[in-house]
């Protein structure tokens, strides 16, 4: 389960080609967002530098197959590996509001960094600008380029040219180029200020300019057009981050060392100290998840972000000395009904909500996930515009209310006293949407409904979807911490709709998309997310708790999953290890 969220990374980026035109005319204030560091400590004891860790990233089943972040074919995968040497724009701020600091946030949002969290990464500041629409970034100075005696290039400071130089490479990349059109192009404005220039507004514009994905990110012109296969070769690699890369075994492991030049630093105790702690980390790359779990049993694996909650006891039975910390995975599985070609039954909408009724979403959510929240989607718990299940109207609580009677009665109102046949189609390469259809064939058949599983692989399913030729389907959705990403199952132009242009959830998810005021916007989101369920063109599955599993001796870590896409990097950066305490533990 934990790993299918890179299905999504890709695919997210295809929200971009359903944002309108800036459709407000009124005059909207600049904002700028100020990435002024401060770090206060909850650290019990004092920071120590050496040592190293092992550790599984989100990706650590698959092997990166291009190291270039702009050009690669699979952004999702490139961009955990590049995380260590590449800085990103921005990230969450988790000195200042993470648990060394307020606490008002644990980091555990994946694809999401509300823009109240934020600080600079590369950057110093930014500013979104309304005349000319477009994004005005100011990088930090000082800020040192590595260099690679590979490709003959000394260190030098990053310079704006890099970040346009790098900015006008992703909008072109040929794989991802046509999700940049709402971007006319990326110039540098002096030194140490770079600025994109919109052709349209985009609401998602953070995620891709600021902290989200690979192509986010600067690199410099020399390891782009270095022999050898440019940026694509990890041997050529340069960077400003903690670690500069030191080894890649293909289908084994990743190892990075301590970058001496790092810039960035964190306060402890009234201390500043430089970053990295550690002298070197090493991603390791293991498919098989028995594997991984018995590596993290026995401490050769030192930290995961992925573990089922449901391995949890195991865990805790063989590994006592192991932290575990509970964090929702917010991506989640959901029902799709093909409500769109208008024929009965699914295109009623009394059928779908007697469906909804007929689901027994506790049942699902223990025998499946082990725990989580009931009501996950659109949007999931830790966004400011989710609405938990409690405080929803009545009518949508009562769909999520399961009742066999009455929902067996609905269908009678709706001209179905007998129930009828459908399909559910799912993949087959994922175990768990056989154990989540196979549970809904029993759930359905209380109310009349004979359901057919169809299992078909990952190719033919993504053809169904895209062709509108199944009744159900499983469907693995885009992350719903970020309340932008899921929007696109409801805009009528897209592969993953279930609606028409011009319905009211495709119109009201157009006006999502176009809002510049993120508090308006949040607004839209809650009645938007209301109306979706209350629809039922998506059964949504619970949104699954998952596990943060590591050794205690990692010091000044606390469970944090993401500190912008993916990238769990920042976090590390900040661990020293409890050498003493370690080998206490005969580790």
């Amino acid at each position: 389960m934990s790993k299918k969220i890179f299905y999504l990374g890709l695919s997210l980026l295809l929200v971009v080609t359903l944002v309108l035109s800036a459709c407000s005319k009124k005059t909207t204030s600049t904002t700028t967002t100020s990435a002024t560091q401060t770090t206060s400590a909850t650290a019990a004891n004092t920071p120590v530098y050496g040592g190293s860790i092992k550790m599984i990233n989100d990706a650590g089943s698959q092997n990166p197959t291009s190291w270039d972040p702009h050009l690669t074919q699979t952004g999702q995968v490139t961009s955990v590996y590049v995380n260590p040497y590449l800085d990103w724009y921005a990230y969450g701020d988790i000195d200042k509001f993470g648990p060394r600091g307020s606490n008002v946030t644990a980091f555990q949002l994946p694809q999401f960094i509300p823009d109240a969290y934020m600080t600079g990464g590369l950057a110093e500041s930014w500013e979104l600008t309304t005349n000319p629409l477009g994004l005005l970034v100011t990088i930090k100075k000082g800020i040192m380029w590595t260099g690679n005696s590979n490709i003959g290039m000394a260190p030098r400071e990053v310079t704006a040219d890099d970040c346009a130089f790098s900015g006008t490479r992703q909008i072109s990349a040929p794989a991802v180029a046509f999700v940049f059109t709402w971007i006319k192009d990326c110039v540098a404005v002096d030194r140490y200020t770079f600025r994109w220039d919109f052709n349209q507004y985009n609401s998602n514009w953070e995620f891709f300019l600021l902290w989200g994905g690979a192509s986010a990110v600067a690199i410099p012109p020399e390891m782009a057009a270095a022999p050898n296969g440019g940026a694509a070769n990890w041997q050529n690699a340069v960077g400003t981050g903690p670690f500069i890369i030191s080894d890649f075994i293909d289908g084994s492991s990743v190892v990075y060392k301590r970058n001496p030049n790092y810039w960035g630093t964190t306060t402890i105790n009234g201390q500043s100290y430089k970053l990295p702690f550690i002298d070197s980390l090493t991603y390791l790359i293991i498919p098989d998840p028995s594997t991984q779990l018995a590596a993290l049993r026995t401490g050769d694996i030192e930290l995961d972000t992925q573990i089922s909650y449901t391995q949890g006891a195991t865990l805790k039975q063989q590994a006592p000395d192991m932290i575990q910390k509970q964090w929702l995975y917010s991506s989640i599985d959901t029902i799709a009904i093909n409500r769109i070609s208008g024929s009965e039954p699914l295109g009623k909408l009394a059928v779908r909500q007697a469906l909804m009724k007929a689901t027994d979403f506790n049942n699902l959510l223990q025998l499946v996930y082990g725990a989580g929240d009931v009501l996950g989607w659109p949007v999931a718990r830790g966004n400011p515009s989710y609405t938990p299940l409690e405080n929803q109207p009545a009518a949508v609580q009562d769909l999520f209310t399961y009742d066999s009677t009455k929902a067996k009665q609905m269908l009678s109102d709706a001209g179905y006293p007998e129930g009828f046949t459908t399909t559910i189609s799912i993949d087959s390469s994922v175990p768990q949407q056989t154990t989540e259809a196979t549970i809904l064939v029993a759930q359905w058949a209380k109310v009349g409904v004979t359901l057919q599983i169809t299992a078909m692989n990952t190719v033919a399913i993504n053809a169904q979807r895209n062709n509108k030729t199944y009744k159900g389907l499983i469907d693995y959705p885009f992350a719903t911490s970020n309340p932008l990403t899921p929007i696109q199952y409801f805009v009528g132009t897209t592969a993953y709709s279930n609606y028409k242009t011009g319905e009211p959830l495709d119109l009201a998810a157009n006006a999502i998309l176009g809002e510049q005021d993120s508090v308006k916007r949040d607004a839209l989101v809650k009645q938007f997310c209301q109306d979706a369920l209350l629809d039922a063109g998506f059964i949504p599955m619970a949104n699954p708790a998952n596990l943060v599993c590591y050794w205690p001796w990692l010091k000044n870590y606390y469970g944090e999953t993401d500190a912008a896409y993916h990238n769990q990097v920042p976090m590390v950066a900040r661990i020293w290890i409890d050498q003493n305490l370690k080998k206490s533990l005969g580790k």
